[in-house]
C-alpha cells in the first residue's frame, strides 16, 4: 500500500516539473510579476477572505464568493492531470485495486495544491472557534470549496452547471447562506447524475467543421479562456468599485491581460494546423485553414475587447488595445518564444503613455 501512494507523489512531482517546461516561454515574465506582486496577491486573498466573513454588502460577498470558486476551478483544472496520473491511470490497478486508497491519493494531493481552500483553512484556525460559530458562511464557503473540487476531478462537467448557477444566484438571491445552500444542493444533485458523452461528426471537411470539431472535443482550450476572462473582468470590476480613482488604469489592464489570453489561442489553432499539415495540402486547404484560424482567434479577441469597453468604456488607450492584436498574433505565428516578451512591451508602452500623456 504505501508504495503506491510513493509512487503517486513522485508522478505528482513529475507531471509538475513537466507543466513547469510547457509554461517556459512565460517563466521570466511570471517570475517577475509574482516577486513583485506576491505581497499583495496574498493580502488580496486574505482580504477577499475578510470580505466573507464581514461585510456590509451581501452582493460583494456573493461576488468574491463566485470569484475564489471560480478561480479555484481554473488552477485544479491546470494541475488536474498531474493529481490523477491521467497519462499512467489506467496501469494503476497493477499497483493497487483498493479504490478507496486511490481516493485518498487524489484528495491527498489535491489539498497540497489547493491553496485557496488552505488559505481559507488558515482563515478560520486564526479566528478561533468562538468567531467562527458567528460567521457560519465561511465554513460553508469551505465546504462548497471543498466539494466543487472533489468533483472537478471526477465530474467536471458538474463543475460547470455549478458555476454558472453560482454566476446567476449572485444577482438574484439577496442571502449569502441561501447561496451556498443552492451550489451544495446543484453539486449533491450533479454527483447522481450520470453526463451523456457528446459526439459530434462533421458532414463534410471544411475549416468551419474542422474548428467545431475541435472545440467539443477539447472545450478546455476555450473554457480555460473564458473563466480567466471571467474572473478578469469581474476583479477589475470588485477594485473599480473599490477604487473609482483607479478605474481607468485597472481596466485598461484587465483589457492588456485578456489580450494575452485569447491572442494566445492561436498557439493551439496553429498546433493543430501544423500536424495535419499533410492531410490540408493534400486538399489545397492549407492557406484557407491558416487564413481560418486568424479570423476565429481575431474575432474571440474583439468579442472580448468589446465585452470590456461595455463594462468599463472607451477611450484611446483602451482602442489601441485592440490595435495591438494584430501584432501578438503576428509574434506568435512567427516567434512563439516571444510571445511574453512582446506582451509585456506592449503593456509597458500603453501605459507609460497613459501616464505621461492622460
Amino acid at each position: 500500500m504505501l508504495h503506491y501512494y510513493t509512487y503517486r507523489l513522485e508522478a505528482f512531482k513529475s507531471e509538475i516539473r513537466e507543466l513547469g517546461k510547457q509554461l517556459e516561454q512565460f517563466t521570466l515574465l511570471v517570475s517577475a510579476l509574482f516577486f513583485i506582486y506576491l505581497p499583495s496577491l496574498v493580502m488580496a486573498v486574505f482580504f477577499g477572505l475578510g470580505k466573507l466573513v464581514e461585510s456590509d454588502s451581501v452582493r460583494l460577498t456573493l461576488e468574491v464568493s463566485f470569484g475564489f470558486l471560480l478561480m479555484q476551478s481554473l488552477l485544479i483544472q491546470t494541475v488536474k492531470s498531474a493529481i490523477l496520473d491521467s497519462a499512467r491511470r489506467s496501469y494503476h490497478n497493477s499497483l493497487l485495486r483498493n479504490r478507496i486508497h486511490k481516493f485518498i491519493a487524489d484528495n491527498s494531493l489535491l489539498l497540497m495544491c489547493h491553496l485557496l481552500f488552505l488559505a481559507a483553512c488558515i482563515m478560520a484556525t486564526s479566528m478561533g472557534w468562538s468567531n467562527l460559530k458567528q460567521a457560519p458562511q465561511l465554513l460553508m464557503f469551505m465546504t462548497s470549496q471543498f466539494i466543487l473540487a472533489v468533483i472537478q476531478l471526477y465530474r467536471p462537467q458538474i463543475v460547470i452547471v455549478t458555476l454558472c448557477v453560482a454566476l446567476g444566484l449572485v444577482f438574484v438571491v439577496n442571502e449569502v447562506m441561501l447561496y451556498f445552500f443552492t451550489i451544495l444542493l446543484v453539486m449533491i444533485m450533479g454527483i447522481f447524475i450520470k453526463p451523456r458523452a457528446i459526439v459530434y461528426k462533421v458532414n463534410s471537411i471544411s475549416a468551419l467543421g474542422f474548428w467545431q470539431q475541435l472545440v467539443v472535443e477539447r472545450p478546455w482550450m476555450l473554457l480555460w479562456r473564458l473563466g480567466v476572462s471571467t474572473l478578469t473582468y469581474w476583479c477589475a470590476l470588485v477594485i473599480v468599485t473599490e477604487r473609482p480613482d483607479l478605474s481607468s488604469y485597472y481596466s485598461l489592464m484587465a483589457l492588456l491581460f485578456n489580450l494575452l489570453w485569447w491572442s494566445s489561442l492561436l498557439l493551439d489553432t496553429n498546433r493543430q494546423i501544423l500536424s495535419h499539415r499533410s492531410f490540408w495540402q493534400s486538399l489545397a486547404m492549407l492557406e484557407v485553414m491558416q487564413r481560418s484560424q486568424y479570423l476565429v482567434v481575431a474575432s474571440c479577441c474583439a468579442a472580448t475587447w468589446l465585452i470590456g469597453v461595455l463594462i468599463f468604456g472607451i477611450g484611446l488607450f483602451e482602442a489601441l488595445v485592440l490595435i495591438a492584436t494584430p501584432i501578438m498574433m503576428r509574434v506568435i505565428i512567427q516567434r512563439p518564444k516571444s510571445i511574453a516578451l512582446v506582451w509585456a512591451t506592449i503593456v509597458v508602452a500603453i501605459m507609460l503613455s497613459k501616464v505621461l500623456f492622460n
